[in-house]
């Protein structure tokens, strides 16, 4: 936002070059910028957005001379991302992360200095860290989809499903990469045990990438004869559980062990009945 203090003529060049700069005419578009900064020389977004032309030119150097001529004026969240992104976009992560903790500083709920938060840590193999920042991206903006990718794939990672599907529900149906939401809906319907889901979404995801053929083979093969090999004689087990269960109070983790091998088996409404029976009881 333009403050109040800039002189019309200046914010009428300032918009003048904008136009240029949208058309692609970035030489006029920074000549038109420095003509606004010599009739307000504090003009900071000018200098910002010649460092933002600079940046899509190549000129990396002179991109961040002109974000640190900015920040000579003033501290300017979206001056100090634009400059962290040109040491992330460098592999410079941890000092990336200096400018982005400084934008934050200004403005914690701030929607992009979050996200490149998040990016550096998840880059820098600090999952914990990167969740933190990814998880206040979707505080503000619920279907912010990127931030809801590597989410996912955090949880995924961790183990938690639910989760893992919570951010997969939130884009869903805005998603640009199908096959990612597909895959990790089907990976987490198996670990889940939700073997025919796990299936529609797999199949699904290998429409467009062929490279989950094999990870969908092996779940058409977990016939019942599969099965047996997997988790030895499911029969036997279920007899056995099933005694323990009329013999001794059982705890959750056995209701949910007989669950699955009632999945395994294909026994899904016993699986069902049971699974509510332990939530009663919880």
């Amino acid at each position: 936002m333009i403050s109040h203090a800039v002189p019309t003529e200046a914010v009428t060049v300032y918009n003048h070059a904008l136009d240029l700069s949208s058309k692609g005419d970035y030489a006029s578009a920074l000549t038109e910028y420095r003509k606004a900064i010599r009739l307000f020389p504090s003009f900071i977004q000018a200098y910002n957005n010649i460092g933002e032309i600079y940046s899509q030119m190549g000129e990396r150097d002179q991109a961040i001379s002109s974000y640190m001529e900015a920040l000579n004026i003033g501290k300017d969240s979206k001056v100090l991302l634009n400059l962290g992104v040109e040491y992330y976009n460098n592999r410079d992560y941890k000092k990336a992360m200096k400018y982005f903790s400084e934008s934050l500083v200004l403005d914690a709920s701030f929607l992009e200095g979050n996200f490149y938060m998040g990016l550096a840590h998840f880059n820098l193999k600090d999952q914990k860290s990167a969740e933190k920042h990814f998880a206040r991206v979707i505080a503000s903006d619920r279907r912010h989809i990127k931030a809801n990718y590597l989410l996912a794939y955090i949880y995924y990672d961790w183990k938690d499903y639910q989760r893992t599907l919570a951010c997969l529900d939130n884009i869903r149906d805005i998603a640009d990469d199908r096959c990612f939401v597909n895959r990790y809906y089907g990976f987490c319907y198996y670990h889940l045990g939700r073997f025919d889901e796990a299936l529609t979404y797999l199949s699904e995801a290998l429409q467009s990438s062929p490279a989950y053929a094999r990870f969908r083979d092996y779940l058409k093969g977990l016939t019942y004869e599969n099965k047996l090999k997997e988790i030895g004689d499911v029969d036997k087990k279920i007899r056995e559980m099933e005694e323990k269960l009329m013999r001794e109070k059982p705890t959750l983790k056995e209701y949910t062990h007989l669950s699955m091998l009632y999945i395994f088996k294909g026994e899904y409404k016993k699986a069902e009945n049971l699974l509510m029976t332990a939530k009663k009881k919880r």
